[in-house]
């Protein structure tokens, strides 16, 4: 603790600039990492919305197959 007494009052503004730009770059890393993974879920929430309309036509054809072979005596 006597180590900090030694340091003269205008080596702290630095060191807090140092300490509040590091925080401040963190908090732009993590914004753009979020910002990325919402870019992802939106794709893959259009990829899925894509993949179940294809799944319901195939579905629907499946039925109507099903319906014929069904009405073949």
């Amino acid at each position: 603790m006597e180590a900090l007494a030694y340091i003269p009052w205008f080596a702290w503004i630095a060191i807090v600039a140092i300490i509040v730009g590091g925080l401040i770059t963190l908090g732009r890393i993590f914004a753009e990492r979020n910002n990325k993974v919402a870019e992802a879920l939106e794709q893959n929430t259009a990829v899925n919305e894509r993949l179940i309309a294809r799944l319901d036509a195939i579905d629907s054809r499946l039925g109507a197959v099903e319906k014929t072979l069904t009405d073949i005596p």
